[in-house]
């Protein structure tokens, strides 16, 4: 048998879970977009170090020619940034884009465990919650079998105002 009290805990626990399972969706469609991004980077750093010429937009309509032998610049960690040729930086941004991969994929997996997790504890809830108002609510012979013991009502008094004037209950 499961009292209100556990059921209330299941129902805590599945909705603390769903809103994990929520954050871990949020998580995984912000890595997708850096996932775009970097690929994004990676083909242009192709094209650069395969030698095609190009130009590099600055913002309001603005842009700028790249050079045939331009380096790039790159964020090697914890802010600091090293001048790379547009070969390594390719090989640099390859290296990121199968770290977010990775990191993409454990996170689907936790996914797949708390989806699975929820379902086990939704269906226990579900259950659980069947079982306690079939126990709660009497079976139809019972009713049938048991004397009416219900107090008869006392007849209401009519209420008068002062002055004998009648009142909303009148």
């Amino acid at each position: 048998m499961v009292d209100s009290n556990e059921l209330q805990r299941m129902a805590r626990l599945v909705d603390m879970n769903r809103q994990r399972l929520e954050e871990i969706q949020s998580q995984i469609d912000r890595i997708e977009a850096v996932q775009l991004e970097h690929d994004d980077t990676r083909h242009a750093l192709k094209a650069l170090s395969n030698g095609s010429s190009g130009h590099i937009p600055l913002g309001a309509g603005v842009m700028v020619p790249i050079p045939k032998n331009a380096t790039t610049v790159v964020d090697l960690g914890s802010g600091i940034f090293g001048e790379r040729s547009p070969d390594d930086a390719e090989e640099l941004v390859t290296k990121r884009l199968n770290d977010l991969s990775e990191l993409k994929s454990q996170f689907e997996a936790d996914a797949a465990v708390l989806t699975q997790r929820i379902e086990e504890l939704s269906t226990t809830f579900e259950r659980a919650a069947k079982e306690m108002t079939e126990q709660n609510t009497p079976d139809p012979e019972e009713q049938l079998g048991t004397p009416d013991t219900t107090p008869e009502a006392t007849p209401r008094r009519r209420r008068r105002g002062m002055g004998g004037e009648l009142t909303l209950d009148d």
